[in-house]
């Protein structure tokens, strides 16, 4: 035998490079999120499918997660999936529209794959941990499932827009839920179906869903994706291979959101009406009186009254930046306030060590005239109506009611 032939035989088999090629592109991990648990299923079939998935962080509060599913086989239909990858990846860091996403990235696979060759259906989402709001465009993919663990019941992330590469001019649609402490979302591909035995696609979502239902409330993200497993051992150990690629993506809600938390932080209930704003610098004290004084204004507030909260702002928004984050710029001060006809409730809370609010001097008694210490706190007591401070001393939250003439 030469040498040609032997590089013929050693040669490796080209689906299994591509195989190789196409299961590292799925994530082994994924963002550390505390208040998202989240886990995947990736079984590929013997066939090379075109199941992608990913999910990405984009800031602290923000990740975008996206599940497409090219309508096709081999290696041609990995290569596709690969591509619609790279391009949801690149403009997924660009815009924060799902919508605009999904627009541009359809415009490039057309421009570079001939048009009706294959499509390709895919879901993404924004996850926004500020007020865990999921923005998303659903593009012909198989609806995700919201389970809802307070009300236990089903929700379908149901949309009309079109697949991606079929149509040039073709719009798509964005949309929007909150999801709370208990809630559980499920994106999957169609193949995911066939671990739920049924005579058709119906049933098999159907005992998807009863599935769903039981298994969620008692368990985590990683858990259920054991237990699909496990459950569907038999299935898998009678079955040679699976006909589609089967994917799925479950995130799991722990705690309330980040803005929820916040509000508890700050005092308030978690059902009240707050405004929250972030401040670290003292240029940016202006733009969040700002915001207070207009509303103020807007209510018919006394220019007495406004003119005096301006003043307890200046002070305070000072003390925290300076005081109480020791001018660290990296920490922040967390503004909350609440306004109505009736009062403006306002709490300011700092990164820092807090402070014992009583030991802070008397500046009108004639040993601390001169000292340059207490005079803020003074003030603010004086224009308030109502001055409370945190346990730890690094939150003050003033009351100022509204007082016709």
């Amino acid at each position: 035998m030469n040498t040609s032939e032997n590089q013929k035989y050693d040669k490796p088999d080209e689906m299994v490079i591509a195989r190789k090629i196409q299961c590292a592109m799925i994530p082994k991990t994924f963002p550390l999120v505390e208040e998202v648990d989240i886990a995947s299923l990736y079984i590929p079939s013997e066939k090379i499918g075109g199941d992608i998935f990913d999910v990405v962080q984009l800031n602290k509060d923000i990740f975008a997660f996206f599940i497409l599913d090219v309508a096709s086989h081999g290696i041609s239909a990995a290569l596709i999936s690969s591509l619609a990858k790279v391009l949801f990846l690149n403009h997924i860091r660009l815009v924060n529209s799902p919508r605009v996403v999904v627009e541009r990235v359809n415009k490039e696979i057309l421009e570079n794959i001939s048009n009706g060759y294959y499509h390709i259906t895919a879901f993404l989402g924004y996850l926004d941990l500020h007020d865990n709001k999921l923005t998303y465009c659903n593009s012909g993919h198989p609806y995700p499932i919201v389970f809802r663990g307070k009300q236990q019941k089903l929700e379908h992330l149901k949309s009309n827009s079109c697949c991606l590469g079929l149509f040039e001019n073709t719009s798509f649609e964005e949309d929007r839920i909150y999801l709370n402490s208990g809630d559980w979302l499920l994106l999957f591909s169609d193949g995911f179906y066939k671990f739920f035995n049924g005579s058709n696609e119906l049933e098999c979502r159907k005992n998807l869903e009863k599935y769903i239902c039981i298994n969620a409330p008692k368990t985590s993200a990683k858990e259920l994706i054991k237990k699909i497993q496990d459950t569907n051992s038999q299935l898998q150990s009678t079955t040679k291979s699976f006909d589609d690629d089967i994917s799925l993506i479950a995130f799991s809600f722990l705690t309330q959101s980040r803005k929820n938390q916040l509000k508890e932080k700050l005092g308030f209930n978690v059902d009240d009406p707050v405004y929250l704003q972030f401040i670290s610098y003292f240029e940016e004290m202006d733009r969040a009186t700002a915001v207070i004084l207009s509303s103020m204004d807007s209510l018919g507030y006394p220019d007495e009254s406004i003119r005096k909260m301006k003043i307890i702002l200046t002070e305070l928004f000072a003390n925290a930046i300076y005081h109480g984050n020791k001018g660290d710029h990296s920490k922040k001060v967390i503004v909350g306030h609440t306004i109505d006809k009736n009062k403006v409730v306002i709490s300011i809370m700092d990164e820092g060590d807090g402070f014992d609010p009583s030991s802070v001097p008397d500046p009108t008694l004639p040993e601390n005239l001169i000292r340059d210490c207490g005079r803020g706190i003074y003030i603010v007591k004086s224009y308030a109506d109502k001055l409370e401070f945190n346990e730890k001393g690094n939150r003050v939250t003033i009351t100022k009611y509204h007082v016709t003439k």
